[in-house]
């Protein structure tokens, strides 16, 4: 499988969607799902193609839905959900022993009242309180009903005006049709799901490969409320849109609105035409984290702390072997390696103890090393801007396949200094510090948690 930085993706994207035709009917845009598809194509992910029936005849596709439903039994889950349901990715963040709170949710639980929320995890977490739980569902459905054929109607339709476009090659329309098969059978799961069981509202994390889910919240009347989940930058494959797009993404599966941090994230989204202003709302800092301290009580260290990302340990590994010689010749520093929270090879940066670093997971917080420590390094992840406000200079190292572009986007909006392997951070930090360095102000990506914010989004 090749790596790609999103800038050549994008690049493809507008070649080869330049006619929204090839992608839309007369109901939807399937602009997304395309993207999904182009991407995996692109990139040679065999992965991502799957068994499906898009080719067949309607009627056919039909049949092969109801004999299924017949041969399996049909989901009987007992569901009773609130006015207002969280769909939580199970990120969690560690208060104390044997206590943990929702990164993302948690805030917004308080401002609606457990009362009023239902929480459903989509991967069962220990730690973490929840009504249900999306593996526990059954997906054995009933048979396909008005709304479910109206659906695979439209995407049988697309799937044909795609193939006869002449737009995209053999391999390119098997790619799609698995696409668009995984958005029915999430279409049909979610839609299903809350059929006969309606809350006001669904707040979920990131919008793309949650057509599905969009789809079938919004064909119920339900309102759907993405959570930013992290950094949003103008090289991004899913925010962010070129205007030639603009009439694309008005039937594309979109959020009704987004909640962001902070009023520099409205900014970065208004650079694209997928969101009005009127639909993003800035709700303030609603993570879960220790409170900040005020700056001048920061009991800074000669710490460089390197902030690992997750399926990244090769690169990060990498470099910190190469930068092991370079920090010997500050011997008043010390090294420190946070590991990603749900990073699955925290075992490969075991070596580097040997090397001097010190290798942290969930002992300490971030924002507990970020007040002690003076330099972050780290390629292109969100704890560069949730250092902003804690006096630690960034730098992103560049030129890490599809992290580029977004390391190239923060070094544009002065988020972060550029770095490269062979450059000594440590000198630089100390050059750049005994010119007077000017750090962000931290209002602007993190705004104060304004819970009547909350409130009114549904």
């Amino acid at each position: 499988m090749e790596i790609k930085p999103f800038s050549e993706i994008n690049k493809h994207f507008l070649e080869k969607l330049t006619s929204p035709k090839s992608y839309t009917t007369s109901k939807y845009s399937f602009l997304k799902i395309f993207q999904h598809a182009l991407s995996y194509s692109l990139i040679g992910d065999k992965n991502k193609l799957i068994k499906n029936y898009i080719h067949l005849p309607l009627a056919l596709q039909k049949a092969l839905y109801t004999i299924k439903s017949i041969v399996r039994k049909p989901n009987t889950t007992n569901t009773k959900f609130k006015d207002v349901v969280f769909i939580d990715p199970g990120r969690l963040f560690k208060v104390a022993e044997h206590n943990y709170k929702s990164v993302y949710f948690d805030k917004f639980k308080e401002c609606f009242g457990e009362e009023n929320v239902t929480t459903i995890l989509k991967s069962k977490n220990k730690h973490l309180k929840a009504d249900y739980c999306l593996q526990d569902f059954n997906r054995n459905l009933p048979k396909l009903d008005e709304t479910e054929m109206s659906m695979l109607s439209e995407i049988k339709a697309v799937s044909s005006t795609s193939r006869k476009s002449g737009q995209f090659t053999d391999s390119e329309v098997e790619y799609i049709n698995s696409a668009l098969h995984i958005f029915f059978e999430d279409f049909r799961f979610y839609y299903q799901l809350f059929k006969n069981n309606k809350p006001k509202a669904v707040f979920f994390i990131c919008h793309y490969h949650n057509e599905g889910l969009i789809a079938a919240l919004q064909s119920s009347d339900i309102k759907c409320i993405e959570m930013q989940h992290g950094l949003i930058a103008a090289n991004d494959l899913y925010y962010v849109y070129n205007d030639i797009f603009k009439d694309s993404v008005k039937h594309a599966f979109f959020p009704d609105k987004i909640m962001v941090y902070g009023i520099y994230w409205r900014k970065v989204l208004l650079e694209g035409c997928e969101f009005k202003d009127s639909q993003i709302v800035v709700a303030g800092d609603y993570l879960a984290r220790h409170q900040q301290s005020d700056q001048k009580k920061f009991n800074k260290e000669n710490i460089l702390l390197i902030c690992a990302q997750k399926m990244l340990f090769k690169e990060y590994v990498e470099y910190a072997k190469k930068l092991a010689p370079v920090l010997m010749q500050h011997p008043t520093w010390k090294a420190i390696i946070k590991l990603h929270p749900l990073e699955n090879a925290k075992h490969e940066y075991a070596t580097l103890t040997s090397l001097g670093y010190e290798i942290v997971d969930l002992e300490y917080t971030l924002d507990e090393l970020l007040q002690r420590s003076k330099i972050q390094i780290s390629i292109y992840s969100t704890t560069f801007y949730d250092a902003i406000g804690f006096e630690v200079m960034n730098f992103s190292l560049q030129n890490y396949g599809t992290s580029s572009d977004y390391a190239a986007d923060m070094i544009k909006e002065g988020v972060a200094e550029p770095l490269t392997i062979a450059d000594d951070p440590i000198a630089i930090y100390l050059e750049k510090q005994s010119h007077g360095f000017n750090y962000m102000d931290r209002s602007m990506i993190y705004g104060t948690f304004d819970d009547r914010l909350a409130l009114s989004s549904i």
